[in-house]
């Protein structure tokens, strides 16, 4: 039985398989302060979405992984060399060419896997063009995943970039590639003069060379790999539970309903 990892499976093996569900990884190339590479979110989001497809296809999905999108939104990154980045509207673009073409392969339901958060808002307004481009209940149905919160034990010191989960994530699938000398308590940076600015409900887009200056923030000196294995079966698991549930749910104009 195939794994469902589409990149390795041979044009014999998809009409076999008869996937029913796709999941797609969408990461981001961006530096990640002095431990971790530039590939971080594309490494952790293809590595779980990977096991979430296997984990699922083990509890009888038929659940394909479509390749990993490498690049997505940095306008917030500028300031740092060679944050990858196309336009809002050309991701959009993409996303919706995907969605299109993987229907035309009869693919009625499918996972978007959010692995960077400077791509929620496009992927969001992704899903409300797909619904507004068909009838009620003529096309595919669209939803977003991303890691779910994790456990407290495994993650001593939160971060929204370059943290301690992260570095743990990494350090389990690539160790190869984080620079353990470089472990430190990294700073944040300014807050805003608008004191209102941070007030819940006010959202505005952060140039993150002012809000974390080294391009990481956080404490990473009690990051593991057998965090990061723990961080990655976490949202396997998640994911997992999500592709069985659709794969199963027979489709109908009212799906998931």
């Amino acid at each position: 039985m195939s794994n469902g990892i589409l990149t390795e499976m041979t044009i014999e093996d998809v009409r076999a398989f008869d996937p029913e569900v796709v999941a797609i990884g969408v990461g981001s190339v961006e530096p990640h302060g002095p431990v971790l590479p530039y590939g971080t979110d594309y490494w952790q989001a293809d590595a779980s979405v990977r096991r979430g497809v296997i984990l699922a296809n083990e509890s009888g999905a038929r659940a394909l992984m479509y390749p990993t999108l490498p690049i997505g939104n940095n306008a917030n990154f500028k300031a740092f060399p060679f944050a990858c980045r196309i336009r809002v509207q050309t991701l959009m673009q993409m996303l919706l060419d995907i969605i299109n073409a993987l229907a035309e392969d009869g693919i009625r339901k499918i996972v978007l896997f959010d692995g960077h958060g400077g791509n929620t808002d496009t992927l969001r307004a992704t899903l409300r063009a797909n619904v507004d481009a068909h009838r009620p209940g003529q096309g595919p149905f669209v939803c977003i995943t991303s890691y779910p919160p994790a456990p407290a034990s495994l993650v001593e010191d939160s971060s929204d970039h370059g943290g301690e989960s992260e570095v743990s994530r990494m350090l389990y699938l690539r160790e190869d590639l984080v620079r353990k000398d470089k472990f430190d308590n990294f700073p944040w940076g300014k807050k805003p003069a608008v004191e209102a600015l941070t007030d819940e409900g006010v959202y505005f887009v952060k140039p993150w060379h002012l809000h974390v200056p080294a391009s990481a923030g956080g404490d990473v000196r009690k990051a593991s790999a057998e965090k990061g294995k723990g961080l990655i079966e976490n949202a396997a698991e998640h994911l997992a539970r999500l592709l069985t549930q659709l794969s199963k749910t027979p489709w109908s104009e009212t799906f998931p309903y």
